[in-house]
C-alpha cells in the first residue's frame, strides 16, 4: 500500500467527496501516524479546493480536535505560484479564467495559489499528484489533465503515477482509464 503524502492526501479527498465517514477517519490517522498532524490539516485543506469548504468544515469537526497547529496563513504572491505549477501553459489558462469569470480567476490566483498552495508541508509536486487524483475523482478531467502536465513538469515519476491510478480503489473505470490515458500522454509513454 502507498503511504505517501500525495497518495493519503487523494484517499482523503475521495473520503471527504463520497461523505464516507469510516474512510475519512481510517485514511486521516494513517496520515497522522505516518506523516504528521500537520499533514493530515494541510491534506484537508488541499482537498476543500476540490470538495468545497462545507466538507472541510464536517471533517474538520468529525476529525478533530487538532493540537499544535501553526495559525499563520500568510497570503503570498498567487500568480508566482501559478505560474510555478503551469509554467509555459500558465498565460493559456490565465486568460482562460479572466474569459471565463474574473472573479473565479481572482479566487483561484488569491486564495488556493496565494494563500492554500503557499502555505502547505506538501511539495509542489506532492500537492500535483494529489489534485491530479481528486480532480479525476470529481471528474473534472481537462482540469486533472493540466495538473498531469505539471507533474511532468516537476519531476513526477510516471510509472509511479500509473500504479497508483491502478492502486486508488475509489476510481470507476472510465476515471481509471482516462487519467491513465493523461498520465502516458503527458509523459510520452507508449501504450
Amino acid at each position: 500500500m502507498n503511504e505517501s503524502k500525495y497518495f493519503l492526501a487523494a484517499q482523503l479527498g475521495a473520503a471527504i467527496h463520497y461523505d464516507d465517514e469510516q474512510q475519512l477517519q481510517s485514511i486521516a490517522q494513517q496520515l497522522r501516524s505516518v506523516h504528521s498532524e500537520l499533514a493530515l490539516v494541510d491534506g484537508l485543506r488541499l482537498c476543500h479546493l476540490f470538495c468545497g469548504i462545507p466538507k472541510l468544515i464536517r471533517s474538520l469537526n468529525v476529525l478533530g480536535p487538532f493540537k499544535n497547529l501553526p495559525n499563520d496563513c500568510i497570503a503570498t504572491d498567487g500568480e508566482e505560484q501559478f505560474r510555478m505549477v503551469y509554467a509555459e501553459d500558465a498565460d493559456i489558462v490565465l486568460s482562460h479564467l479572466q474569459n471565463t469569470d474574473p472573479t473565479v480567476l481572482a479566487w483561484v490566483l488569491n486564495h488556493a495559489y496565494g494563500t492554500v498552495f503557499a502555505n502547505s508541508s506538501y511539495s509542489l509536486l506532492d500537492r500535483e499528484m494529489a489534485s491530479i487524483f481528486i480532480l479525476t475523482l470529481g471528474n473534472c478531467h481537462q482540469q486533472a489533465l493540466s495538473h498531469v502536465r505539471a507533474c511532468a513538469r516537476h519531476g513526477a515519476d510516471a510509472e509511479q503515477l500509473l500504479a497508483d491510478v491502478q492502486a486508488f480503489s475509489f476510481f470507476s473505470t472510465e476515471q481509471q482509464c482516462l487519467l491513465s490515458a493523461s498520465i502516458r500522454s503527458c509523459f510520452d509513454l507508449d501504450e
